[in-house]
């Protein structure tokens, strides 16, 4: 009966092989492996011949394009799945553009891109391929074509720098941005403010249906949001936390049109109910979608509590706000009066009784941003810390600095897209495009200078992340058993800020005395690294891809980044930015390229191709001996020196004088090893080669240390 269920959910997809050996184990999973499996088990394989077509637009990021495509056949036979093309090179493709290509087919390698539904993936830089250009095209095609002319405006009316913000802002492009505004960004704590979130939605939503509640009917104004929701989501690609506030927006409007009462929390609810279904099985793991829904449950529930306890009030314990709609007034009744002679006056009711009113409504103001931005941190701050290992300090300042430019900008770019678009009004555009491009360079240059601030940005190790939620969950589940508890809630939040910052401070300490060589667990290859008081450079990745990968992986919630890449041919050096993604950067990187012919424009690159030194740090030396022909890396240290061999190597790659360093890091065995000698020996080797090593070794060496079992931190001190 068990076979029977699954060949009924897989149909041919698997094998009766496996069927018979493990088709009970299918059912310890959830129903999305009934169509996750069977999808990579059939389509995963080895020189595999595609025919796809583009399903959206490509982008470029970290030295990789990305393509995004629907393949209708796979090696001659009907298909229908997505497969994610990653490439080293520009393939001119536009959407719906038909491409035939052979490559190998595997399962993606990153949860990012199961959230978004892509579960195959096909990762050829360099590759062969003959397109087509379609015959027909899909209505998400014009979406994109309005896309494509959104960017065109901005690049014609604003500097590079600001047209790309525009492009972030309002479709969500973030990759138009330099790497450098990027992590400015992110370092600052405003990495929301430059990806399209349901928060950009409702604004724009809101504003638009407003304008129209003072024109139309409810009917006029429900049809007219109701289709901005669509063309908006479909414009910025239907991002999740997009769709998630189009839910919401749409339920909203619904209510008003019906004239039947809203509750924002049971909207959200709906989203989140029916978006793994729009998404994908994976969706609810998006953990882009997980922030912005917990960000929207604690602003509506928060958010307004705080304010009120932040903001003054009137003897009523109304909130004082600027009142837009008596400007409004104004305004028209001035109009009426140019052009009428019977004059009217504003109907404006009498000012309260208030001492220093405009500078509490200024207040107000930016308290109100502050009790926004309080609440979505409530929940979103640990997740992200948990998640990601790092926070910002300046995220509130940040969010003070920036909510309404960015807002402004917002709204303006899109009233400059539209007035562009209308050849009369092109000039109003152009005559727009000038606040916008000082709100845009207020912002940039904000963003740099919070980024810029002393421990504006900080990462905290894993132990100490655990510890602190620990104790934050034994505070809440103590604070709710007594009766006081909103008596005792400020103590439980400032004793578990505490307790953060505390374990904070510890690991910075313990950072800024910190200077070890890390060899780390990949098999029979070598991947090197040094922490540098919290910084990494990276000496050798000398491994396989899938060690590499999983390894890069682990640096990136230990790091964020690395300072240094060192790599020894231009594949490494490939390789290196094609396992960079936009939370793992490599600021630096130094390659050895004999031919001297790796003509890619890579920020940050030093080519060498003769013996070198690099000084990483006041104490810390490398050494790059490229005699033979093959680079031998020679690192020192304070009073320690340290010999690196990579694979290949041979007794004639190493120069005379660096045969008796301190210690010796090397992956495989090779003629004339014995003539080394060292007190430390670093083997980075499976167990049964790392002990074949161990025995050659024996004699020249006080200890040996392998990589079989776990990794190696050896202290440089």
């Amino acid at each position: 009966v068990e076979d029977g269920i699954i060949l009924d959910f897989a149909r041919e997809s698997v094998s009766y092989e496996f069927l018979q050996s493990g088709s009970s184990e299918l059912f310890t999973y959830r129903n999305s492996y009934f169509y996750v499996y069977p999808t990579v088990e059939r389509y995963t394989g080895e020189g595999r011949e595609i025919t796809a077509y583009l399903k959206d637009e490509s982008y470029h990021a970290y030295g990789k394009y990305y393509y995004k495509l629907k393949a209708t056949e796979i090696d001659n036979e009907k298909a229908s799945v997505d497969i994610l093309l990653k490439t080293g090179e520009d393939l001119g493709l536009d959407a719906d553009d038909i491409i035939h290509f052979t490559s190998d087919i595997e399962k993606t390698d990153k949860q990012y891109y199961q959230t978004k539904g892509y579960y195959l993936m096909c990762d050829d830089y360099r590759l062969t391929y003959t397109a087509e250009e379609a015959e027909n095209h899909s209505l998400y095609y014009y979406a994109i074509q309005l896309r494509g002319y959104m960017r065109r405006s901005f690049e014609a009316l604003l500097p590079e720098s600001d047209a790309s913000l525009c492009k972030a802002v309002l479709v969500g492009d973030k990759y138009a941005l330099s790497l450098s505004d990027r992590e400015n960004f992110r370092y600052a704590g405003a990495s929301y403010f430059v990806v399209v979130s349901g928060m950009h939605f409702a604004v724009l939503a809101f504003l638009l249906l407003s304008l129209l509640n003072r024109f139309f009917n409810r009917w006029i104004t429900f049809a007219v949001t109701v289709l901005f929701i669509f063309i908006y989501a479909a414009i910025t690609g239907f991002q999740p936390s997009v769709l998630r506030s189009g839910i919401m927006i749409l339920l909203t409007v619904i209510g008003r049109t019906i004239r039947r009462e809203t509750y924002a929390p049971n909207h959200l609810g709906v989203a989140g109910i029916i978006l793994p279904f729009i998404v994908s099985p994976y969706g609810a793991g998006d953990i882009g979608l997980i922030l912005s829904f917990y960000a929207t449950l604690a602003i509506l529930l928060w958010a307004s509590p705080i304010a009120r306890r932040i903001c003054f009030t009137d003897n009523n314990g109304n909130i004082y706000y600027f009142g837009f709609g008596l400007f409004a007034k104004r305004i028209k009744a001035g109009v009426h009066n140019l052009f009428h002679k019977e004059k009217i006056k504003p109907d404006i009711p009498k000012k309260p009784d208030a001492r220093f009113l405009f500078l509490k409504k200024l207040y107000n103001l930016f308290a109100s941003m502050l009790s926004v931005s309080l609440a979505a941190n409530i929940l979103v701050f640990p997740i992200s810390v948990f998640v990601f290992h790092e926070f910002s300090l300046v995220v509130l300042l940040s969010s003070l600095l920036l909510y309404i430019p960015i807002y402004l900008i917002l709204v303006l770019s899109l009233a400059v897209c539209i007035l562009f678009w209308l050849g009369p009004m092109r000039y109003i555009a152009i005559l727009l495009s000038w606040p916008l491009y000082l709100l845009c360079e207020y912002v940039l240059t904000t963003v740099r200078l919070l980024a810029g601030l002393p421990f504006a940005y900080v990462r905290v190790g894993s132990a100490y992340v655990y510890i602190w939620l620990t104790a934050t969950l034994i505070l809440g589940a103590a604070v709710m058993v007594f009766r006081k508890r909103y008596k005792l809630l400020p103590y439980a939040v400032f004793l578990s800020a505490f307790i953060f910052l505390g374990g904070w401070m510890i690991d910075t300490i313990t950072d800024l005395n910190t200077l070890t060589l890390e060899v780390y667990s990949c098999s029979d290859g070598l991947y090197v690294g040094v922490n540098d008081r919290g910084k990494l450079h990276l000496i050798a990745m000398d491994c396989k891809s899938r060690p590499s990968y999983d390894i890069t992986e682990k640096l990136l919630y230990r790091y964020g980044g690395a300072q240094t890449a060192f790599c020894k041919n231009t594949k490494e050096l490939d390789r290196y930015i094609y396992y960079s993604t936009d939370r793992f950067a490599i600021s630096d990187y130094l390659l050895y390229d004999i031919e001297n012919d790796y003509d890619k424009n890579v920020e940050g690159l030093t080519v060498f191709n003769k013996d070198s030194t690099f000084i990483l740090d006041d104490d810390l030396t490398l050494t790059v001996s490229v005699g033979a022909g093959k680079p031998v890396y020679y690192l020192s240290a304070n009073d320690k020196d340290v010999l690196i061999i990579p694979k290949k190597s041979t007794l004639s790659d190493i120069p005379y004088e660096y045969r008796s360093p301190d210690a010796i890091v090397l992956c495989e065995d090779f003629d004339g090893i014995g003539e080394l000698s060292c007190v430390d020996m670093m083997i980075s080797a499976s167990a049964e080669n790392a002990a074949q090593i161990a025995d050659d070794v024996r004699g020249s060496c006080e200890r040996i240390y392998t990589t079989s079992d776990s990794d190696v931190i050896y202290d440089l001190r």
